[in-house]
């Protein structure tokens, strides 16, 4: 009978990956067995298809009416030595995959008759599961077994991959070469390729990789068994499929597992790349698989299209590229790759700071193999790593022989790409390669491209311990699509690399461009992070660049890339080099103007940067609001404020009107530093809120109308706050003071003065004597050198102390009083410590 669906309870165990394939799969029923509780209830099923007793009953009543009404007499004795509760449990321990037993029996329909079905039973630790739990998914394979296949899998379980459920590479081919041996036209190989998906364990965790890889198992057995042909996992992030040729359902089996991954919250990073192959006579089948992986390499070269069809030139390339690997293997070995320095200079001197390693590669026969031929190649096939660690340690090479010749070094910047990181442990690699030459940190620079940065907390981690190391690092092609004054305060990088290409532009681009180039020196100021820019080639450039104060540049303007020997040659000299290193002029002038540059801060930064502002006009006794920005309107909470708004008499306290007028007069009078003063606006409740208003004399209309700029900050909580604090001081007999410590010096501030009558001074007198160190006068010399060494050992170990000291009155009398002094650091507030004085006989 039909029943409503109800979700399984899993607890908090975390859930096996072929718990989660078997949920997501085409199953008919799905059962819970509860053996502790010895209950048992039906979560889902199909309905009006087979005879299902009640939806919940004892386990044990369950197990023998099935035996009875449910199963086929043929298959009873399977049912009985799979399912009794006494020995459930023992069965599903000691089957061939752990917590995981496969039954087939027939079930009955509800019209009499039978149909064959597949028991899949889960339970144990080894699938996640708590203790005595079970679910049972029941599918329909009647087809299956009327097509004439044997009651056991075309695909033996011991061949299939636990995790996906899918064959295994041996069995998926060898079970493919029998179907194309069937049916020998109309078959297609599909190679499907997760890309990143490394990367995708490190942000989401192992358990999410495999939960993953068993969701696209479940959805490749649905293709499997819809389409008569076969799946496969081949292994990490890459899977088969065996199919009749449908570019339809190609499609949206790629827009099914588009949207299973774009479901985690991921990035275009870690989308799904096909690669199709036709089959074709005497072609193996292990040969199209081959091509059809070669194909979703050639679909990751564009996030637009995916999908892509073998073509034979495909294999040209290939045959390219492994006679390119092939070669490289034989160049590291005979040191057929050799360094290049460019070297980086401070644009008005023109000296040397440092350069960028770059690499060359000359065979042994004299051809050279430009970098733009090898490098993409050594990165689509996870090689570049090897180039790196090689260029790497013939730079500490070359910085070692270099010093031992009695040489000044200077810092030479190697690169490291987002594959290094995810591939070695890059900040222990340079640290070994530090120890290994002897050399000093500073003398190897890390360059890391800007993209690498993104979303990516691996390269983030790996940066901030490059610099623990003491290693400086360099954010190359700053610029290129990404950068943000958050990304470089979250960053912390030591220096940025701007590309010059900004600047070749032609036309209305080119004053794009420039404004581009500025608008990201200005970024990199703001943050004070010094800046090179690399790609410089004339006269026009490095006088461009000048005038936005960059101070450092690398390009064919200064020097082109050289071999070492003539590097070696110019820095040989001492006036050719600057080993001051890049730094950034923090005195530098800054230009107020720059606040209207629209690509450096935009409205909300700027309004963030002024605060809450007003402008307004007044004539005669009518002060007339013209605009206000959002954090006006949000710093003076008052209700209905638009509808009110039209003049500031509607919304301040009558009684201040006067005080306005006469701080717009003293504005007038003071273009340079207007007025400022306490004015009350009017809530509609009946209260006040205080505020301090600070006004500018703009200037005169034709009209007689007088122009002001207004600021506002809401001080009702200060005020507030310290009327409270004079209240206390009324009920509180003791005197309370807070004190902060900036820098070398103390400041006294009193919050609450109950000791006024008792010491004959104020509280603004005791503040100024206690700030100006004449309140020290009034204690024995001796009491004041042992008080003076607590305080300081107070604030050093971070602890408290209890003294008693006599304070001498200005009539020459003396009052026993007792100091509590607490060191409690508050970065909100910034205080430091707090001092508490009583009458000595009180105690503390």
């Amino acid at each position: 009978m039909p029943t409503e669906p109800r979700e399984p309870v899993l607890e908090s165990s975390q859930p096996s990956a072929e718990l989660v394939r078997l949920m997501l799969s085409p199953y008919d029923e799905l059962i819970e067995i509860d053996l502790i509780h010895g209950s048992v209830r039906n979560i889902r099923h199909v309905p009006d298809k087979y005879f299902v007793p009640l939806p919940e009953a004892e386990y044990a009543d369950m197990f023998r009416y099935s035996a009875e009404h449910m199963v086929h007499p043929d298959d009873l004795e399977v049912y009985l030595r799979d399912s009794n509760p006494d020995t459930l449990l023992k069965h599903l321990a000691e089957s061939e995959t752990p917590g995981v037993l496969r039954t087939r029996v027939r079930y009955r329909l509800l019209d009499g008759g039978w149909r064959w079905t597949e028991r899949v039973m889960v339970g144990g630790a080894e699938q996640g599961m708590p203790h005595g739990l079970i679910y049972v998914f029941v599918f329909d394979i009647e087809d299956k077994i009327a097509s004439g296949e044997p009651a056991g899998e075309s695909v033996p379980a011991a061949d299939r991959n636990l995790l996906t459920g899918l064959a295994r590479k041996v069995s998926f081919f060898y079970h493919a070469k029998e179907l194309l041996r069937e049916h020998p036209t109309g078959w297609c190989m599909v190679a499907i390729d997760l890309e990143q998906f490394k990367l995708f364990n490190e942000w989401y965790g192992r358990d999410q990789g495999d939960l993953l890889l068993a969701q696209l198992g479940a959805r490749l057995a649905r293709t499997e068994e819809l389409s008569g042909g076969l799946a496969c996992y081949m292994g990490q992030d890459d899977f088969a499929l065996f199919v009749p040729y449908s570019m339809e359902d190609i499609h949206e089996l790629y827009d099914n597992i588009h949207a299973i991954i774009i479901g985690y919250g991921t990035s275009v990073g870690f989308l799904p790349a096909f690669g199709i192959c036709m089959a074709e006579k005497d072609v193996p089948v292990e040969e199209l698989y081959d091509r059809a992986f070669m194909a979703s390499r050639r679909a990751k070269e564009n996030y637009h299209t995916r999908i892509r069809v073998f073509d034979p030139s495909m294999l040209e390339k290939a045959d390219r590229d492994y006679r390119i690997l092939s070669d490289f293997q034989k160049a590291l070995k005979e040191h057929e790759l050799f360094l290049m320095f460019q070297p980086q200079c401070n644009i008005q001197t023109e000296r040397v700071l440092g350069a960028e390693s770059l690499v060359r590669w000359k065979k042994s026969n004299g051809e050279l193999v430009p970098p733009g031929v090898f490098v993409p190649v050594l990165e689509e096939y996870g090689f570049v790593t090897d180039l790196d660690e090689y260029v790497w340690d013939e730079v500490c090479r070359w910085q070692r022989k270099w010093i031992d010749d009695g040489h000044t070094p200077l810092p030479v910047s190697v690169n490291v790409s987002q594959i290094d990181i995810f591939t070695i442990d890059v900040p222990e690699h340079f640290h070994g390669l530090i120890k290994k030459y002897g050399l000093p940190v500073s003398s190897v620079k890390i360059e890391i491209t800007e993209s690498a940065y993104v979303d990516n907390a691996k390269v983030i981690d790996a940066v901030q311990r490059l610099r623990s190391l003491g290693f400086a690092v360099l954010m190359d092609d700053f610029g290129s699509g990404y950068s943000s004054l958050n990304m470089l305060r979250s960053l912390n990088v030591d220096v940025i690399k701007l590309d010059a290409h900004f600047l070749r532009m032609n036309g209305e681009d080119q004053r794009k461009g420039m404004q581009i180039m500025e608008s990201i020196v200005n970024m990199a100021k703001t943050m004070g992070v010094p800046v090179i820019v690399e790609g410089v080639e004339t006269k026009q450039e490095v006088d461009f660049l000048s005038g936005l104060g960059c101070r450092y540049a690398q390009g064919y303007y200064f020097f082109r890339p050289m071999p070492v020997p003539d590097f070696e040659a110019l820095i040989s000299l001492p006036e050719h080099i600057d080993t001051t290193g890049f730094t950034f002029k923090s005195r530098e002038e800054f230009h107020t103007r720059e606040f209207l540059d629209e690509n450096v801060f935009s409205d909300a930064m700027l309004n963030n940067i002024l605060g809450p502002v007003v402008l307004f006009t007044r004539r005669g006794r009518t002060v007339t609001v013209v605009r206000y920005n959002e954090q006006f309107y949000q710093e003076i909470k008052v209700s209905h404020f638009r509808d009110r708004m039209d003049t500031l008499q509607s919304l301040i306290a009558k009684e201040d009107m006067p005080l306005l007028y006469s701080l717009l007069d003293q504005a007038m009078h003071d273009p340079l530093d207007g007025a400022q003063g306490m004015i009350r606006f009017n809530r509609l409740d009946g209260t006040l809120a205080c505020f301090r208003l600070r006004v500018f004399f703009l200037g005169e209309d034709d009209d007689g109308a007088k122009r002001f700029y207004g600021s506002v900050q809401d001080v009702t909580h200060l005020i507030s706050l310290n009327g409270h604090m004079r209240l206390l001081s009324h009920l509180t007999p003791d005197s309370v003071i807070f004190l902060r410590k900036p820098g070398t010096e103390l400041i006294f501030q009193v919050a609450a003065h109950g000791l006024k009558q008792a010491l004959s001074l104020d509280r603004l007198r005791l503040e100024r004597e206690l700030n100006d160190g004449s309140f020290r006068d009034r204690l024995d010399p001796e009491e004041r050198e042992r008080l003076l060494q607590l305080i300081v050992g107070s604030g050093m170990r971070m602890d408290d102390f209890s003294f008693p000291f006599s304070v001498r009155l200005d009539d020459g009398s003396h009052v026993k009083l007792r100091m509590r002094f607490d060191s409690v650091p508050d970065e909100a507030s910034g205080v430091d410590y707090f001092m508490l004085l009583r009458h000595a006989e009180d105690g503390i």
